[in-house]
C-alpha cells in the first residue's frame, strides 16, 4: 500500500528533528551556553597565598585547603581546565571534590552540577548524567530549561523513553519559557520518544511563531500520519500547498499518496501530472507508471495510457509495453496497440516476452485485416514462451490454415527472442492453436470427441463470490477492473487471462474471479494468493452470453461424467481475449479437471 512509502518519507521529512547529542554540538553549545559559554579558563586566582597559582601548584595544594570555600574554589577552576584539555576523568575528579567542600553558593553548585552532568555525557556516562541533573533539579531555585532538556538527553542515551516524556513534561508542566532552539531540542526529544499528541502541540505553536518555515508545516503533515491522522496530514499538506510553501519531492509524493489512500485518485494523478510538468518530481519511469496506475484507479483510460506509454519508453520495460498493449487491446484501439509492440519489439526481446509479444501484434494485425501477417504472428507465439494456448484460440478463431513444417521450425517476424530459439509442435497437421500437449479422447457414449491438456503451476490473485454464474458473468466488466487495479496495487502484474473458477471442494455457488500473477502480490481484505499445481483437465471453447455459457459449463462437464470421465472439482472459465463485436457475447475456454 502507498502509505506504507508515505510514512517512510513523513519520517524522513522530520531529519531537521534528528537528536544529536546537546552537549557535544558546538552549536547546541552556544544555543543554550553550556560548554563554550560558561567552561571558560579564568587566570588562576589566589587562593590563601597572596599570590596567583600555576594549575600544577593548585594541584599540590588543594588537598591542604581547610577553607571551604577556597576548596570549592580551586576545584571548581581545575575542573574547567581538564575540560578544556579533554581529560574527562580528571574534570569529574576535581567537581566531585569542589561539591564536596560546600563552599559555594546554591546557584553555582547548581551550575557546577550541570557542568558535571555535561561532562558525563560526553564521557557516555548516561546513568550518571541523569542522576547529577536530577541532584540539581531538587535545588531549591527556579528551574532553567536546559537542565531538563539535558536530562531527557540522558534519558534518551539510556534507551528510558518514558523518563524522557517525564522529564520534557515536567519543563512544560514548570511553564518555562523556552526560545524557539529550545522548543526544537524538546520536539526532537519527543519525536524520538514517540511522544506524537506533544510533538503536535509544540508543533502548533512553531508554526504561530515561525508560519513561513516550511518545515513547520510539512513535519506537522508527519506528525499527523504518524499518528494514523491521514485525513488532517492530507488538510495540512494541501493547505501548505495553496499557501506556495516550498516542497521537495519528496513532500510532493506524500500529498500525492494521501490524497490516493484518502479516496481521490483523480486529484493525486492530477497533482503528480503537474508536478512531473513543472519538474518538482523527477520524471522517471517509476513515477510515470505511478501516474498511470493513479489514473487508472480514477477509471481516467486516455491519461492512463498516456501515461504507460512515458513509463514505457523511459524504462524500455518489456512488460510495461505488453501492459500497455493490453490497455490498448480492451479499449480496442488496434492501430495504437500494433505501435506498442512493434516499439517493444525494436530490440531483441527475452524469450520469456517472446510469446506475448507475437500474441498481442498478431491480434492488432488481424483487426487492422492483416490476416497472413496475424497468423505468422500467433503460430510465432506458440513456439516460444507460454501465451501459445490463448495463440491457438485466436488462430481458431480466425479459421488460419495450420502451421506448415517450415513455419513451426523458429519465429519469423519483428518479436523475436535468442537466434535458433524453437519449440516443437506436437502435430504438424493439427492446428497449432491445439497446444502442445492437445490430444483427442476416444469417442464418449455419443461419439463425442474431446479435447485435453495439461494445466501449468499458477500463481493466482483472486476475490471470493458467493452467487451463481450468471450473476457474475453480469458485473464482471467493475469486478474485473477492480481485481486488476488491486493486483498492481499489491505489487504484482497480471500474467494471464481473468478466469472464473469452480474450486475443488467448495459449496454450490461459491466462485472465485482470478488473474494469473507475477511478482509478490499482497492479499489483503476481499483479496486472497494461492498457488495451483499442474492437472490435467478438457477444454471446449466457447462463444455467447453470460446466460449461454453458464449453460455450456454444466452441459461440458455433464457430457464429460457420461463419457465415464471422473472430475477432479477444479472448474473454470477462461476468457479470451475480446473480439469485438457485441458487447454481450464472450469467448471463453471451459476447462474441467480430470483424474487420470
Amino acid at each position: 500500500m502507498w502509505i506504507d512509502g508515505a510514512k517512510r518519507r513523513a519520517a524522513r521529512a522530520l531529519h531537521v528533528l534528528s537528536v544529536t547529542c546537546l552537549v557535544a554540538s558546538p552549536a547546541a553549545e552556544a544555543e543554550q551556553g553550556q560548554y563554550r559559554s560558561r567552561v571558560q579558563i579564568t587566570p588562576p586566582g589566589e587562593v590563601n597565598q597572596g599570590r596567583v597559582l600555576s594549575v600544577e601548584e593548585l594541584e599540590q595544594q588543594i588537598n591542604a585547603l581547610d577553607d571551604p570555600y577556597a576548596k570549592s574554589s580551586a576545584g571548581r577552576h581545575l575542573a574547567r581546565h581538564y575540560v578544556e584539555q579533554k581529560e574527562y576523568d580528571k574534570a569529574i575528579e576535581y567537581y566531585r571534590t569542589a561539591l564536596a567542600a560546600k563552599g559555594l553558593s546554591d546557584i553555582a553548585n547548581r551550575e557546577m552540577l550541570r557542568e558535571l552532568a555535561q561532562v558525563y555525557l560526553l564521557s557516555e556516562n548516561y546513568a550518571a548524567a541523569a542522576a547529577t541533573l536530577e541532584r540539581a533539579l531538587r535545588i531549591d531555585l527556579v528551574p532553567v530549561p536546559g537542565d531538563y532538556l539535558l536530562l531527557a538527553t540522558a534519558q534518551y542515551r539510556l534507551g528510558n523513553y518514558v523518563a524522557v516524556v517525564a522529564a520534557l513534561d515536567a519543563m512544560q508542566g514548570k511553564r518555562l519559557a523556552l526560545d524557539i532552539p529550545q522548543m526544537r531540542q524538546t520536539l526532537a526529544l519527543y519525536y524520538r520518544a514517540g511522544a506524537w499528541s506533544q510533538c503536535e502541540t509544540l508543533l502548533q505553536r512553531l508554526l504561530e511563531l515561525e508560519p513561513n518555515n516550511p518545515d513547520n508545516w510539512h513535519q506537522l503533515a508527519a506528525v499527523y500520519l504518524q499518528q494514523n491522522k491521514r485525513r488532517q496530514a492530507l488538510d495540512q499538506l494541501a493547505l501548505a500547498r495553496e499557501k506556495s510553501v516550498p516542497f521537495q519531492a519528496s513532500d510532493l509524493n506524500l500529498l500525492v499518496d494521501l490524497m490516493a489512500v484518502n479516496g481521490n485518485p483523480y486529484g493525486a494523478a492530477d497533482t503528480l501530472r503537474q508536478a512531473l510538468q513543472a519538474g518538482e518530481i523527477p520524471a522517471t519511469a517509476a513515477n510515470y507508471r505511478k501516474l498511470f496506475e493513479l489514473w487508472f484507479q480514477a477509471r481516467e483510460s486516455r491519461q492512463a495510457s498516456a501515461a504507460l506509454v512515458q513509463a514505457a519508453r523511459l524504462s524500455g520495460d518489456t512488460e510495461l509495453y505488453l501492459y500497455l498493449a493490453q490497455l490498448q487491446m480492451e479499449e480496442e484501439d488496434w492501430q495504437g496497440m500494433q505501435q506498442t509492440m512493434l516499439a517493444a519489439c525494436a530490440k531483441q526481446l527475452e524469450d520469456r516476452y517472446v510469446s506475448r509479444a507475437n500474441l498481442f501484434l498478431g491480434v492488432s494485425q488481424l483487426k487492422l485485416g492483416d490476416r497472413e501477417g496475424a497468423r505468422r504472428s500467433l503460430i510465432n507465439a506458440t513456439l516460444v514462451g507460454g501465451a501459445g494456448t490463448q495463440a491457438g484460440q485466436w488462430l481458431d478463431y480466425m479459421g488460419a490454415e495450420p502451421a506448415t513444417e517450415d513455419e513451426a521450425r523458429r519465429v519469423v517476424g519483428p518479436c523475436y527472442g535468442s537466434e535458433g530459439k524453437q519449440r516443437q509442435v506436437a502435430s504438424l497437421s493439427s492446428p497449432v492453436g491445439a497446444g502442445q500437449d492437445a490430444t483427442v479422447a476416444e469417442a464418449g457414449a455419443e461419439g463425442e470427441e474431446f479435447q485435453f491438456k495439461t494445466l501449468p503451476a499458477q500463481r493466482l490473485f483472486y476475490s471470493e463470490y458467493d452467487m451463481p454464474l450468471a450473476e457474475l458473468a453480469a458485473q464482471l466488466k467493475p469486478l474485473s477492473v477492480k481485481l486488476g487495479v488491486t493486483l498492481v496495487k499489491s505489487g504484482g502484474t497480471a500474467d494471464g487471462p481473468l478466469q472464473i473458477i469452480a474450486p475443488a471442494g467448495a459449496e454450490e455457488g461459491a466462485l472465485q474471479l482470478a488473474m494469473p500473477s507475477r511478482g509478490s502480490p499482497r492479499a489483503g481484505g476481499q483479496y486472497k494468493t494461492r498457488r495451483t499445481t499442474p492437472a490435467r483437465a478438457a477444454y471446449r471453447v466457447r462463444r455467447g452470453s453470460a446466460e449461454e455459457l453458464a449453460g455450456a459449463w454444466l452441459e461440458f462437464s455433464g457430457s464429460l461424467r457420461e463419457a465415464g470421465y471422473e472430475l477432479s472439482g477444479e472448474q473454470r472459465l477462461v476468457f479470451l481475449p475480446s473480439g469485438g463485436g457485441d458487447s454481450d457475447s464472450v469467448g471463453v475456454e471451459i476447462q474441467i479437471g480430470i483424474v487420470e
